[in-house]
């Protein structure tokens, strides 16, 4: 059988598989719709449904106004509303889990012996560093700081991220949502890499944000219960060498000094021996790690065990936590249902957080607004609205905060305005870079406007 056969053979049994996945009936999976199957979703328009009603979009109750200290007895002025800026609203009553811990610990960050820290949990909204760049360095040349944060030893989408340059080799990277996985070994990034001997991987900023060329603090995190013997090297100079003993705990391996690039190769590794990622950062200002991951709906955060969430919580505590899901939860044919048993779910990986991050601020950003090609034209896919606003009814039944993106960056069809200026991909779902840092500002201006309330309440 010569090559064109065997080439129309393979192409014909995989349209019969995808036709044949295209008439199953819905599936649920813990009370969650499954997306449905349609391979010809590009070139046949969607049925648009435009009556909003029929999605029984719920009320969501106002926030209560933000204590300025742990004493909810306080009573705080009413907060000012800058025009144009949609404000974070905060279900805490001042209490934790709140943004006052975030506010505090800005305001007092020139006394701090620790940059002020946020984990940027989010889906392929946020991958290879789109957004939350911009937002990290609004937020540095405001508060002062540099580098990058976090990033994972040898990912392959590293090449996507244009805040660094990585080369690795040697090393097996397992993540969330391929299996094989074992959840029991998962870092806080919910990944983790299996080095083989004489695995190295090296790591540099860029110039493409005026922060994030340099750090002067590294620090690399890795678990290993037979020992690794880890060689490191400061912007390309002699190897330091150093063995690290087995532990039943996450360590963390740093060193200081200026640096532009940092490289480390592992020999005589044990059993037992998993990276987790590297912090390249200052020692003041403020820091952001992106904790991408493409395809999650979030809720897999509930199983992040929490002996590791605890050691990483010791070893880099965390100021604010924010999670920015949903894209992989919407879609034309969800049904309300759907919602309350996603942030059920969702509930779960909160409290996780919160047991290992008691004083952190959380916050609960909605999904975006997201499009698609219908016989109408270019229209908000059903449900964004809906699913925004059960995930603000989550941010009130959890007392934390929540910001409502789908609202900040201009309600429905927002997403195809940002396409039609070069803002946006063609699918109607995805960020340009250009695009994120257009976003950035609205949560950069939400959070001045409720940092500068916070200082006008205890400066008072």
């Amino acid at each position: 059988m010569n090559q064109g056969v065997r080439t129309f053979i393979l192409a014909g049994l995989v349209i019969v598989i995808l036709l044949a996945l295209h008439l199953l009936p819905t599936i649920y999976f813990d009370g969650m719709e499954m997306r449905h199957v349609n391979i010809l979703s590009d070139i046949i328009p969607e049925v648009y449904d435009t009556d909003e009603t029929a999605e029984a979009i719920p009320a969501v109750g106002k926030p209560t106004v933000t204590s300025p200290s742990a004493d909810t007895s306080v009573v705080a002025p009413m907060p000012a509303v800058p025009d144009g800026v949609t404000m974070i609203d905060d279900y805490s009553g001042g209490a934790s889990g709140g943004m006052r811990h975030f506010y505090e610990m800005l305001y007092n960050i020139k006394s701090l012996n620790r940059p002020v820290r946020i984990a940027y949990f989010g889906d392929s909204f946020i991958e290879g560093d789109i957004l939350t760049c911009d937002i990290r360095e609004r937020l540095q040349r405001r508060f002062g700081g540099n580098g990058v944060g976090w990033v994972d030893c040898g990912s392959k989408i590293s090449g996507f991220r244009p805040t660094i340059n990585q080369k690795f080799n040697g090393l097996s990277e397992f993540e969330v949502v391929k299996k094989p996985y074992n959840s029991s070994i998962s870092g806080i990034n919910q990944r983790y890499f299996v080095p083989a001997e004489g695995a190295c991987v090296w790591t540099s900023g860029t110039k493409y944000r005026g922060h994030s060329s340099g750090w002067n603090v590294a620090g690399l995190f890795l678990r290993t219960g037979g020992g690794v013997t880890l060689h490191t090297s400061v912007n390309g100079r002699d190897e330091t060498v150093r063995i690290i003993d087995s532990a039943s705990v996450v360590q963390k391996i740093e060193c200081r000094d200026s640096m532009k690039n940092i490289s480390y190769r592992f020999t005589d590794i044990g059993p037992d021996t998993y990276l987790y990622g590297m912090a390249l950062e200052s020692d003041r200002g403020v820091v952001l790690d992106n904790f991408s991951m493409r395809g999650s709906a979030g809720f897999t955060i509930a199983n992040i065990p929490h002996r590791i969430l605890d050691d990483f919580a010791r070893l880099r505590p965390y100021d604010l936590i924010i999670l920015h899901f949903g894209l992989n939860v919407v879609n034309e044919k969800s049904k309300v249902a759907n919602y309350k048993a996603y942030i059920k779910r969702m509930k779960r990986a909160v409290e996780n957080l919160r047991r290992s991050y008691p004083d952190a601020s959380i916050l609960i950003v909605s999904v975006p607004d997201r499009d698609q090609r219908t016989a109408a034209g270019i229209k908000t896919i059903a449900g964004i609205e809906s699913l925004s606003a059960y995930q603000q009814i989550m941010a009130s039944e959890c007392k934390v905060a929540y910001f409502n993106l789908f609202k900040a960056m201009g309600g429905r069809e927002s997403m195809k305005a940002l396409v039609e200026k070069k803002l946006a991909n063609k699918d109607y779902t995805h960020l340009s870079f250009a695009g994120g840092a257009h976003l950035s500002e609205f949560f950069y201006d939400s959070f001045m406007a409720g940092y500068d309330n916070y200082k006008c309440s205890i400066d008072k």
